[in-house]
C-alpha cells in the first residue's frame, strides 16, 4: 500500500487546491513587507552599530 500522497487532478478552468493557500501567503507577506521598522528597533540597530564600532577601535589600539 502506497501511503504517500497522490497528486490530484485538476480540471482545466480550476484552480489547483494549493491555490488559495499560495495567494493568501502571498497577501501576507506582501503586507508584512509594507509594515515599516519601528523607531525602538532602528534605535537597537544604530546603538548594535556603534557598539561594534567602538569594539573595533579598542581591539586597533
Amino acid at each position: 500500500m502506497n501511503l504517500a500522497a497522490q497528486p490530484q487532478e485538476v480540471r482545466p478552468g480550476t484552480a489547483s487546491p494549493n491555490a488559495s493557500i499560495s495567494r493568501k501567503l502571498r497577501e501576507f507577506y506582501d503586507a508584512v513587507q509594507e509594515e515599516g521598522i519601528p523607531d525602538r528597533f532602528l534605535d537597537l540597530l544604530e546603538r548594535l552599530d556603534q557598539a561594534e564600532k567602538n569594539a573595533k577601535s579598542v581591539d586597533m589600539k
